[in-house]
Formats: structure tokens, sequence, C-alpha cells
């Protein structure tokens, strides 16, 4: 693995050059570590290898050439997210709960390259679970946890009158049904009770506040379930991707915070029970 410096050095370039191959999306950061000033980026080398850097550096100096007021936003956008990280890690680190914190914050992360790469969301989600059950575990009395309750999830089955509806309003039948726009001729199938109800965990310490959501499905590790607090979920289009809650990732913060990085740091909050059983 090796530094922006370690980089530059390596193919003679300056440490601007390497920080603009990095807001352009051509050099992807393989891991974050904390040091005594900040963060510190780490490539991989084998990928590296694959890249041909003088290649990328022409073409990222063509590219800029004739958008500087654009290469200055992006920077500045890298520039900004980097110190939000830095600042949030020099907040955290004499907190009794700096470990929640951290991770809590890469697990927030981690709900966006899910809701951006649907077809990895099982293994990120997955991943997912089984954190927030560990940090319930651990940091019960940190969290509120309410129970909100959503609709049951129906299969409808159009009557004529609403076919002919949704055809003439252009809208695919499953469409129309999945926006409620039935009426009480259709017949509803009803396949699960509560099937879009969420279980949302809320943690305040400080200045830092997160909020997830697991489906109730997923969340039948918390105890006494029927009991917290109830809310209702607020009322919408559901559908069966109910899991993609939230917003998508964005393209400096997958350059500041590389998935990589992310399921990294939450396996390892993950095998430090097992590494301390391992010493018992």
């Amino acid at each position: 693995m090796l530094t922006i410096s370690q980089v530059a050095l390596r193919y003679g370039l300056s440490n601007r050059q390497v920080y603009d191959l990095i807001s352009l999306g051509y050099l992807n950061i393989a891991r974050v570590t904390k040091v005594n000033q900040g963060v510190r980026y780490w490539f991989s080398e084998q990928e590296l290898d694959q890249l041909d850097i003088y290649s990328l550096v022409a073409d990222a100096q063509a590219r800029q050439l004739p958008r500087r007021a654009g290469r200055m936003h992006d920077w500045k956008q890298l520039s900004r997210t980097l110190s939000r990280y830095q600042r949030f890690l020099e907040d955290i680190e004499e907190l009794p709960q700096a470990c929640l914190l951290e991770n809590s914050f890469y697990l927030f992360h981690l709900n966006h390259y899910a809701k951006t790469y649907p077809e990895e969301s099982g293994s990120l989600y997955g991943l997912k679970k089984m954190v927030l059950k560990k940090m319930v575990g651990e940091y019960r009395d940190d969290f509120q946890i309410n129970y909100l309750v959503g609709p049951d999830r129906n299969k409808v089955w159009l009557c004529e009158d609403c076919k002919d509806h949704a055809r003439k309003a252009g809208i695919p039948y499953a469409e129309y049904a999945r926006r409620e726009y039935h009426c009480s001729k259709c017949y509803v199938q009803h396949l699960e009770k509560e099937y879009y109800s969420l279980i949302q965990f809320d943690l305040q310490l400080d200045q830092h506040r997160f909020s997830f959501h697991l489906p109730l499905s997923a969340s039948r590790w918390v105890q006494d379930i029927h009991l917290l607090p109830q809310g209702i979920r607020e009322t919408g289009n559901y559908s069966d991707r109910m899991f993609l809650y939230g917003r998508a990732v964005s393209r400096v913060e997958e350059q500041v915070y590389p998935l990589k990085m992310i399921i990294e740091g939450l396996q390892h909050y993950l095998a430090e029970d097992e590494d301390k059983d391992g010493w018992g």
C-alpha cells in the first residue's frame, strides 16, 4: 500500500497531480487510516500497476484546462469532505463512545452504497444488520429505538374498470396497484402483515446524530419489540425495494470514504469479540 506522497514519488508527480487523479475518479482510495493530524490515504500497488498513470495524468490535464472553474469546484468539494471527516475523528477521539460513533459513521455511508449498488445490497444490508445488532447489544442505553408501523404487503388483481383507467393513464397495471389507485371492486390478497414496518434506531451523542432503519423482518433480535414506542411510517409508494432507504452515495464520498474502507472498518468491529474470545 502506498500513500499519496509515495505514489507521487514513484511516478515523478506532484502531490497535487495525484489529488487531481483522485478528484477525477482515476485513482481509487483503498484505505483511510487515522494519523495525529487527520487521516492518511492508501492506494493499492496492485491496482496502480494495472493503470497507465502517465496517460491518465495527460487526460486529466486536458480535461481540466478548459474547465478550471469546474476543476476548482471539484477540488473544493473533495477538500471540504475530507476536512469534515478529519474534524469528526478529532471530535470523537476522547469520547467514551468513540468506537460506537466511528462505526455509526461507517454504517451511515454503507447505507448510501447499498442504495447506489443494488446488486450488492443483499450483502451490504446483511452486514448492516449484524453491526446494528452488536451496537445495540453493547450500547443499548445510547439508542432510542422506535417501531414505525407500516402497511401490509398485498397482491392486487385490478378490476376491469381499473385496468381501463390504468391503460388510459399510461400506467402499467403493477404500478397502478402499487400507487394504491385501485378501487374496492379489485381483489386484494393479504400476503404479510406489517411487511413495510420499520424499526428505527436513533443515536445522539454530543453534537453527532445518526438514524438507522431495519425492516421488521430483520429486527426480530430486538427485545420486547412490540413494547417499543410506536409511530407511523410515512405513507408513500412502497415497493419490495423497501430496504433501499435513504440517498445514494455521492461521487466525492466514494473518493473520500471508499466502500472497501467502510466494509473493512465494520468487519473489524464485528471481529473484536472473536479476537477477545481467542485470547480467553
